[in-house]
């Protein structure tokens, strides 16, 4: 947002520095002859009445009777004459104004409830908010209570302190009007810490984006804002503060401050408080706005952070044999955001850069013929290597706005970091960018990034611990909680289900959207698991198992005849028979030609209906059941209309029946602390055994702690193979561990951040694992 008028030089830092300079854009302020504002000189009753003027166009509610210290000719007559009428300002009982007495908190709000109708406040105690309450008059305490609820009432630098009876400042008169026409929807409201309100518990807002210097998109990250003591508070998640302000988590073991680098010393980073909602981690950002100089506006459900436009000074490029590096220097610290989509990246710098610089960094023809490999083999982890040379970046010239692009070659990734003393931006393409972390994020929860080495080879491995006393449970979810049928990107399931992280699950069916394995939520088979492929099953108490799982159901009929069948709310398909429940979804369409379905109701069969085709749906009982023959007619005669039908169920292992969560995936890749890779065992192919691909897994440690894995391509070579992948989480401490569904589906997902790859190398999922706060 550009102010068409210099800003104010005594304002620097200057906690009502963004409610002055948008009533200043506004006309509503002027400064002084010498360009200051003054912000902590005193007002007058008359300036006040000018300033009431300058504000609002209010209706007179009452004929003006003529005060005997205001001649017509005072310079400020008018104004007060218009502020009496309009009811914001009365006089003494003397019959005199005091134009020249310094006006007070008190008297500036009980002019502003009594001239805009501010409404009466609902029940609430101001001892409850202000430690000074006992000072307020008692005929002003409902109006001050409706101040206060309206948000009207801004104090600095205590929020609990109303001081009633203090001369208001310039700058305290100038946020509490600005307050006053958000009230009156002319203005939209900004995030302070010095406005009051109620104190409510909780995240008492929220919106879902964020946008910086009014660019043409919003980035889709979630921000809230919580009552401390009266202050509001402002946070954004761990999401907005890396890619729309360009800032950097830094380790830490204190899960309620979080340090970032953004272009501070090293040894000195930003320490910002965290609070955590059911999903979200915010990030409080009031202090840094106010040192950065930013106006943080909330339009909506978006957060508008504006900052003064940068600067940049230089730009420099080095090429070195695997790594290339930009530095750009910068005037100021400046917002930044770094986009990747497929192979090629853009960073958009909020600052000015001189054409003569951008010219030595204009478009040329590549200087390799080398061929790429496609995206879906990168995204699945199948390649990591290329003899191409570094494209040069090419840098762009905007009004407000420097971009810069490049592209990735083959096995690259890039790596952005910030600088100080001077203000600087790196840009490296590397084959190693991953920036390694260990965040405590939340009480027992850690975020990790890390190189782990394996027979000289280095695997980038992003994963999450979990204490067993995290106050955190696991869930099975999936895309669409009314069936079994759909996918969407793990980003989505997780909004869906409300999950604080989550990890992609079991194999599905990429055509018809089905799942192929174990999912069992709460003692229910949602999916029954198929080939003996590996599984873990858990409860809340924290107790988890794995093993090769077998389901099997014997149907005893009222005849007596018996079958077995292990197929259960499946996708997978085998001649035998079937059995489909309301888990499944409210219908059942047959996945191949001529099944003959037997629909079961309060254990007795109904119907036989022959499907003639794989598209029409029929409806599943309430109460009860589909069993499905596929190219097993032969059997369907022992299945009578009005035959009564007995289910039992075990599984192998049978202690897993126990376990009211099941997710199956597969192969088993730790047991004992023995690896058990077997995939031929749990029905997978040759060439799946062999694959070097990117890879998901979940494993358990000797102490309980459960590790959500995802690893990467090795350092200049393609993803680890199972065995590999078994051996890298053993050295996260795994004794027992199992692999997920891997490739373009490995996503992991941390307060609505997908940490390890970027939203569009990341395939749409079937189902997943989530991470609830109990």
């Amino acid at each position: 947002m550009v102010n068409p008028q210099p800003p104010f030089p005594d304002l620097t830092q200057h906690w009502a520095r963004s409610f002055i300079n948008r009533l200043q854009r506004q006309a509503i302020v002027s400064g002084f002859r010498d360009g200051t504002f003054r912000p902590e000189q005193t007002l007058t009753r008359a300036e006040y009445a000018a300033l009431l003027r300058a504000a609002f166009q209010r209706p007179p509610k009452r004929a003006y009777l003529p005060f005997k210290d205001v001649s017509t000719n005072f310079w400020a007559f008018s104004a007060i004459q218009n502020a009496y009428e309009a009811g914001f300002i009365s006089g003494f009982p003397d019959n005199t104004f005091r134009p020249q007495a310094k006006i007070t908190r008190l008297q500036v709000l009980l002019s502003l409830v009594a001239g805009l109708n501010i409404p009466k406040p609902t029940a609430f105690s101001l001892a409850e908010i202000y430690t000074d309450a006992a000072t307020i008059p008692n005929y002003a305490v409902s109006a001050i209570a409706g101040a206060t609820e309206s948000k009207l009432v801004v104090t600095y630098p205590q929020s609990e302190r109303f001081d009633p009876d203090q001369p208001a400042t310039r700058a305290e008169v100038a946020a509490i009007i600005y307050q006053a026409l958000v009230f009156l929807g002319k203005a939209l409201p900004l995030a302070s810490p010095y406005i009051v309100e109620p104190t409510k518990p909780g995240i008492v807002r929220t919106g879902t984006h964020i946008s910086v210097n009014g660019r043409g998109w919003k980035w889709k990250a979630a921000w809230g804002q919580w009552n401390s003591g009266g202050s509001t508070l402002t946070g954004i998640s761990d999401k907005g503060m890396m890619l729309v302000l360009g800032m950097n988590p830094l380790n830490t073991s204190d899960n309620y401050r979080q340090p970032v680098n953004w272009f501070s010393p090293e040894t000195l980073p930003y320490s910002i408080q965290s609070k955590f909602d059911l999903d979200y981690r915010y990030l409080n950002i009031d202090e840094l706005a106010k040192t950065a100089e930013w106006e943080v506006e909330i339009d909506g459900n978006t957060l508008n952070i504006f900052s003064a436009i940068g600067q940049v000074d230089n730009i420099t490029y080095e090429e070195f044999s695997e790594v290339s590096r930009m530095m750009i220097d910068l005037n100021q610290p400046t917002p930044w955001e770094l986009y990747e989509l497929s192979s090629d990246w853009e960073i958009v710098v909020d600052a000015i850069v001189d054409k003569s610089i951008a010219d030595r960094f204009v478009e040329t023809p590549p200087e390799s013929n080398i061929p790429e490999p496609n995206e879906d083999q990168k995204n699945e982890g199948e390649t990591g290597g290329t003899e191409a040379k570094i494209p040069r970046p090419v840098v762009k010239v905007g009004e407000t706005q420097t971009t810069i692009k490049g592209k990735l070659p083959d096995g690259y990734g890039i790596k952005v970091f910030t600088l100080t003393d001077p203000n600087r931006i790196g840009i490296e393409i590397r084959k190693d960018p991953l920036i390694e972390r260990k965040i405590l994020w939340s009480t027992g929860l850690n975020w990790r990034q890390e190189y782990l080495t394996l027979n000289q080879d280095k695997f980038p491995v992003v994963w999450l611990e979990v204490q067993p006393n995290s106050g955190l449970k696991l869930k099975p979810i999936w895309t669409d909680k009314t069936q079994m049928k759909g996918t969407a990107s793990l980003s989505k399931i997780t909004e869906t289900w409300g999950s604080l992280a989550a990890i992609n699950g079991g194999y599905f069916n990429r055509n018809n959207l089905l799942p192929l394995g174990a999912i069992r939520k709460d003692n229910q088979w949602l999916s029954g698991p198929i080939l003996n492929r590996g599984s873990m099953a858990w409860n809340d108490a924290g107790s988890i198992k794995m093993a090769r799982l077998k389901l099997i159901e014997t149907l005893t009929l009222s005849t007596g005849r018996e079958f077995e069948i292990d197929l259960l709310n499946t996708g997978y398909v085998k001649a035998g028979i079937a059995r489909y429940t309301t888990d499944w979804g409210s219908s059942y369409t047959p996945l191949t030609l001529n099944e003959v379905l037997i629909i079961v109701e309060n254990n007795q069969i109904t119907r036989q209906i022959e499907a003639t085709d794989d598209k029409t749906p029929i409806a599943i009982p309430t109460g009860g059941y589909i069993l499905s023959f596929r190219s097993f007619k032969s059997a369907v005669s022992s299945f009578p209309i009005g035959a009564k039908i007995a289910i039992a169920a075990k599984t192998t292992p049978s202690e897993f029946n126990q376990y009211p969560h099941i997710l199956g995936a597969g192969p088993l890749l730790l047991q004992q602390n023995q690896i058990v890779v077997d995939p031929e065992a749990e029905g997978f192919n040759i060439w799946f055994s062999q694959q070097r691909a990117i890879r998901s897994a979940i494993g358990v440690d000797a102490n309980g702690n459960l590790l959500i894995v995802t690893v990467h391509n090795r350092v200049g070579g393609p993803g680890p193979d199972l065995t590999e992948l078994a051996k890298l989480i053993q050295q996260l401490g795994a004794g027992s561990g199992l692999n997920l569904d891997g490739g373009s589906s490995t996503s992991l997902i941390l307060g609505g951040h997908l940490l390890n790859r970027t939203p569009d190398t990341a395939a749409r999922v079937h189902n997943g694992l989530g991470l609830f706060w109990r």
